[in-house]
């Protein structure tokens, strides 16, 4: 999928190309989910945005891989944030 940056003077960036490195220095779009072969979930995504949304896409990509010592991996960080569905699984 080829969006606009917020924050180049760039038209388009594939960010799923886990061919092209020109997008790592550039801010995604809020809905961006997919940075080559890396896959956020919607809800990893929102949070890490709605805390930093100045990230380029390298900041966003490590983050998800655990080397933020500011937020944690996506693994963590679902540990931690259930969702709504897993907590009622959990308390029925």
């Amino acid at each position: 999928m080829t969006t606009k940056s917020p924050s180049c003077s760039e038209n388009s960036h594939n960010f799923e190309s886990h061919k092209s490195e020109e997008f790592l220095y550039c801010v995604p779009p809020p809905e961006t989910l997919q940075f080559g072969n890396y896959v956020l979930s919607k809800e990893y995504k929102e949070a890490l945005f709605d805390e930093y949304p100045f990230y380029t896409a390298e900041e966003v990509v490590g983050s998800f891989l655990g080397h933020n010592p500011n937020f944690p991996s996506q693994d963590e960080w679902e540990e931690e944030n259930p969702s709504a569905e897993d907590k009622h699984i959990l308390f029925d």
